[in-house]
């Protein structure tokens, strides 16, 4: 199946006027006023995001989130995630309180099975809770729609995946578009924007490759470059080190400190792994589906 039949068959289902009409009439997010620009892609030059790579957070090509900045991000309250198995339930989560601020280095650490990845789907907004609220940017996604959901979801977070969740079928080139054709940027802009994040994660030279062609560090960059295709304030990251050497990951990690010191995004990481806290303004620390603890913190990158 080529790009556009793809393209296509989601936007078949998805009916992408339908869910920018909803969206904007019941959760609005974003504050117009402040975008610059006429998005024709006339001064894109080198960047066509703008002063991406050496800028901070009043970088116009940064997506704004209309908030007050004393007010969560992200608030969860007495979130709770029951699964039915057979005629048992079984609580992946247990009375969750979080609240996640705009401009966080945040890292939710936790062994197999303490509810870390439950608790990812909620904050990614690909699930909805049991019992208690979600809310984001002030917005109980419990009251949106799946064609809303999946239209925040779009333009609001960037998904980095332990198992890349690239499409096989597609190029490294196609896989990085595929963001920004649900959102139907033109196609002379969205080949720009991709072919700069290609280069930022330094793969060039691998646009036309398939996954397949790709070794385990590579298809996580593009993994990478696909999540920053649409500029969203916040990237999600599951286990993004877990199928990498030590070398590779300590690039990713970086990468995504990079984003977050220079573009002002919100970085959540999900993992296991306690290295990964170093990097971290706050560590959310959960077992069993509840939270022991969160400690704030400095970063210390050079921790050992």
């Amino acid at each position: 199946m080529t790009l556009t039949e793809i393209i296509e068959t989601f936007k078949t289902k998805l009916n992408p006027s339908k869910i920018m009409d909803s969206l904007e009439k019941k959760a609005s997010f974003y504050d117009e006023s402040e975008y610059s620009g006429d998005g024709s892609g006339e001064d894109l030059k080198n960047n066509p995001y703008g002063n991406l790579t050496g800028g901070s957070v009043e970088n116009p090509g940064v997506t704004r989130i209309t908030q007050n900045e004393k007010d969560p991000l992200i608030k969860l309250t007495n979130v709770w995630k029951i699964y039915q198995m057979g005629e048992v339930e079984f609580a992946a989560l247990k009375g969750i309180d979080l609240e996640i601020y705009e401009g966080e280095f945040l890292v939710v650490l936790g062994p197999s099975g303490s509810g870390k990845s439950t608790l990812m789907n909620l904050l990614g907004c690909l699930d909805l809770p049991s019992e208690g609220s979600v809310l984001l940017n002030s917005k109980d996604i419990s009251e949106l729609d799946e064609s809303e959901l999946a239209r925040i979801r779009g333009q609001m977070i960037g998904f980095i995946f332990q198992s890349f969740n690239l499409i096989p079928t597609l190029s490294t080139e196609e896989n990085v578009l595929l963001p920004l054709e649900f959102q139907e940027e033109d196609i002379e802009v969205a080949r720009k924007k991709a072919a700069y994040l290609l280069d930022i994660v330094g793969l060039s030279n691998k646009k036309k490759n398939l996954p397949s062609q790709l070794s385990g560090g590579q298809r996580q960059r593009v993994a990478i470059a696909r999540s920053l295709a649409v500029n969203p304030p916040i990237i999600l990251a599951d286990e993004p080190t877990g199928n990498l050497d030590t070398k590779t990951g300590d690039y990713i990690l970086d990468f995504l400190d990079g984003l977050h010191e220079r573009e002002g995004k919100t970085i959540i990481i999900v993992t296991h792994d306690l290295d990964l806290v170093k990097y971290a303004t706050r560590v959310v620390y959960i077992r069993d589906g509840e939270i022991e603890k969160i400690e704030d913190r400095k970063k210390n990158k050079t921790e050992e």
